[in-house]
């Protein structure tokens, strides 16, 4: 994974490794049809979930390897066009995320995927680290 993703994952786990990390997201993340996994060339580049915060709201998590490159535009295009339409369609009415301060690389591709930055909160990760808050937030009908 690559250092930022390790150093946002930790900052807001109590897990210090990028292997207790890995292990956690795919333990929990295995076998659920609601897990993006991308591959290139056969090698694992990056992996996405989704955690519900409450109903009709969910949050994203993502990390990937310095590869994620090299399959990124697919990908994104994938969440924008296909992922986030379903859960929308399904109810959910609001996609979150946070990232890291400083972040800028994550922080630009949340922007590609259609959220928008919306609050700073300092002190959010265990060594009080400051965080930044992105969603996409479906229109009321």
């Amino acid at each position: 994974m690559r250092d930022r993703d390790f150093a946002e994952f930790s900052a807001t786990s109590g897990l210090e490794t990028r292997e207790a990390i890995a292990d956690a997201l795919s333990g929990r993340y295995g076998g659920r049809d609601d897990v993006l996994c991308g591959f290139a060339d056969g090698v694992p580049t990056c992996i996405g979930g989704t955690i519900e915060a409450w109903p009709g709201v969910i949050s994203l998590l993502f990390l990937a390897t310095d590869d994620f490159p090299r399959i990124g535009r697919p990908i994104t295009r994938f969440i924008r066009r296909e992922l986030f339409p379903r859960y929308f369609q399904a109810g959910i009415h609001r996609i979150q995320a946070v990232s890291l301060d400083g972040y800028v690389e994550a922080h630009n591709w949340l922007r590609s995927i259609g959220l928008k930055q919306e609050a700073v909160f300092p002190a959010f990760g265990k060594g009080s680290e400051t965080f930044v808050q992105f969603a996409k937030v479906q229109p009321c009908l």
